[in-house]
């Protein structure tokens, strides 16, 4: 993997209302493009999957390759201003926590009522503006994935669960579209799903 290099040397002013700044590239981005991390008790660095951790916090643009040099390059040192304990596997800590806690979200939307899944009641929601976010398995065919997208659609739809996590959630053996309508566990698992498929380079965005 090519390593990327960035200037560190420049300083920019706080950012923006619902923006961070990477501690990496020096770059503005909007939160729902970021990982937060915190220095825990022994200086440990740990990630903060969703955004509720005490303490100072110091946020990465979610991509594995700058994550790696982050803690490669241990410029963790510098974002918690001394020395910190850098978890070998962090990168995978993170990649999983992030694939839980929107599993868990999903959950939680089908218990709420939020949640539709098969191609009818999808396409269904789709067609009528309800849904605010799909889901597409990631092992299903190309002619599968494809039979929600309509590029008129300002719809993300992400490719990071197989057949048999999202058919799991739905209550069923397998499972190939999953949609998820307006409400706030729905935004949060958008916003999960986001940092998921960012972080993996696996999840398309379709919308």
């Amino acid at each position: 993997m090519q390593t990327k290099r960035f200037n560190h040397k420049k300083r920019r002013g706080p950012a923006p209302e619902g923006m961070k700044t990477c501690f990496v590239t020096k770059e503005t981005r909007p939160r729902a493009e970021m990982l937060r991390f915190v220095s825990a008790p022994g200086r440990v660095i740990c990630f903060d999957v969703a955004n509720k951790l005490p303490g100072h916090g110091f946020w990465l643009t979610a991509d594995r390759g700058i994550l790696e040099q982050a803690i490669t390059k241990r410029l963790f040192y510098k974002a918690a201003k001394g020395t910190v304990v850098i978890p070998p596997d962090l990168a995978e800590q993170v990649e999983q926590a992030l694939r839980q806690r929107c599993l868990n979200l999903l959950g939680l939307c089908r218990k709420a009522g939020l949640l539709v899944f098969g191609y009818e009641a999808v396409k269904k929601a789709v067609g009528q503006g309800m849904a605010v976010v799909a889901f597409e398995a990631a092992d299903a065919s190309e002619r599968e994935q494809s039979k929600i997208y309509r590029p008129e659609d300002a719809l993300p739809i992400y490719t990071v669960f197989k057949r048999e996590e999202l058919g799991q959630i739905a209550g069923l053996g397998e499972a190939v579209h999953v949609a998820l309508t307006g409400g706030r566990l729905s935004e949060e698992a958008a916003a999960a799903a986001k940092k998921l498929s960012l972080m993996t380079g696996s999840g398309e965005m379709k919308g």
